[in-house]
């Protein structure tokens, strides 16, 4: 009998050991970075928005995760009201150029090949294009020949008319209007960092060199409160690309639609205190100052850090206090959170707590009129448990999901109703005025060159 127990004693204990590191390695491969893209996709609809401004604004947007673009990876990308082709030299540089061949039209997103370190070839007739420039060349590993040619085009290409001539029974519909000159690819402005791939994009062409502004590169922050990225949310949402980072100057929806932290339990939920100014507002400081020292010293360095003369214009700051309140009686303060919207698209959210550090960085994407890709990606602190930062991914998706039942319902709302005495108002017709400055030549551009 004794042989026998210590026979599965010792078997039960070899089973332990076996499976612990399995069962570990399989939550370590589900939570370390966790990542959650919504199940039930959207497309953009048919309710009526009203009147509104252009979809596409101009500013920087994300077009892929650095880890989704290997050295000689080449994307097909057609968001913003614009079609690229993005794709990674062997040098480990990211290039965006515009996606059509100048010969025929062939897209170069679509079976295109990257050769000659940082050049992207045809895959219709091989002619070949300079990330750097965009111009079209004859190229080895070493060399770089301009191409030259001819051009032509329709007279009038819907009505296929024939060029003018004293011949009644010419067959020429083309008509030469450049010969033995270089072509480029129009080419536009990318960044790397923060795990993330971006383009600008700007309505005047005079601007799509000239970036406006740069975005925050957040890896030293992360690095400095010993964090590290833990997963990432994939949503989409129906609605005008501005009604979503026009959320976080809603100083008054938090009230309404994030006070539930589980719909199931009614006697906890959460407490918000929030402020919304440009960061060019004289006292901002002063306004967004915190009783904690400690939130305070960090909120102080975020300012310090981030916001210079050069860049004041396109951000807008966030303030936000959250506690926990139980049974409508106690309150636990749990963070502060420092945002920074930079620009139509990008939010910049640290938050302070006195158990945890933690940041978030959202994007925003119009994939096409009224249906916009979000992003919410999430730091924490490196102790804490990988199913714990998962856990806190998934509260922010609960409360981005109250809000989207909104926007996927909501007109756009032209004429504005605003109580001047309301501070929440106020910020709602501070974040507007501040917004449209993101919409310069939009309209004539999409009038052009878009058809729905």
């Amino acid at each position: 009998m004794t042989t026998v127990f210590n026979f599965l004693n010792v078997n039960i204990w070899t089973i332990i050991v076996l499976l612990v590191p399995m069962f570990y390695f399989i939550y370590y491969r589900k939570y370390r970075i966790f990542i959650y893209d919504q199940p039930k996709k959207v497309t953009k609809g048919k309710i009526i928005r009203g009147k509104c401004p252009p979809s596409y604004p101009n500013g920087w947007f994300w077009l892929a995760d650095s880890c989704n673009l290997a050295r000689g990876d080449v994307k097909f990308i057609n968001h913003c009201g614009r079609d690229v082709v993005l794709f990674r030299g062997y040098n480990g540089k990211p290039y965006v150029l515009e996606a059509y061949c100048a010969h025929m039209g062939g897209n170069l997103g679509v079976g295109g090949r990257v050769r000659d370190n940082n050049c992207i070839e045809c895959p219709f007739h091989g002619w070949i294009y300079d990330g750097e420039t965009g111009a079209c060349v004859f190229s080895d590993d070493e060399n770089r020949i301009i191409r030259r040619v001819d051009t032509f085009e329709y007279v009038d290409v819907e009505r296929c008319t024939p060029c003018s001539s004293t011949n009644s029974k010419s067959t020429e519909y083309l008509q030469k209007i450049a010969e033995n000159q270089e072509i480029k690819l129009k080419k536009y402005e990318c960044r790397e960092l923060n795990g993330s791939i971006f383009a600008w994009y700007h309505a005047d062409e005079t601007l799509r060199h000239k970036p406006l502004f740069e975005l925050f590169d957040i890896k030293d922050e992360i690095s400095r409160n010993n964090m590290e990225v833990r997963g990432e949310s994939i949503n989409y949402v129906n609605c005008h690309v501005q009604e979503i980072p026009e959320n976080g100057s809603d100083v008054r929806h938090f009230d309404f639609l994030h006070e539930s932290i589980l719909d199931s339990i009614s006697f906890l939920k959460f407490k918000w205190t929030a402020l919304a100014e440009r960061a060019s507002t004289p006292n901002l400081r002063e306004i967004m100052s915190h009783s904690n020292p400690q939130a305070h010293a960090y909120k102080t360095h975020l300012f310090d850090k981030y916001l210079t003369e050069d860049n004041r214009r396109y951000i807008n700051v966030i303030y936000l206090d959250c506690s926990l309140r139980i049974f409508n009686k106690y309150e636990m303060f749990l963070f502060n959170a420092t945002g920074f919207q930079i620009g139509p698209s990008i939010v910049y959210l640290f938050l302070w707590s006195p158990y945890f550090k933690l940041t978030f960085f959202h994007t925003l994407t119009p994939l096409e009129k009224f249906h916009q890709r979000v992003v919410h990606r999430i730091a924490t602190s490196k102790w804490m448990p990988y199913w714990l930062s998962a856990a806190m991914l998934m509260g922010e998706v609960k409360q981005l999901y109250a809000d989207m039942k909104i926007w996927n319902k909501k007109i756009f709302t032209e004429k504005l109703n605003y109580n001047p005495k309301s501070y929440a108002d106020k910020c709602l017709h501070s974040y507007r005025n501040w917004y449209a400055q993101f919409y310069e030549g939009c309209y004539e551009r999409e009038a052009k060159s878009l058809s729905w």
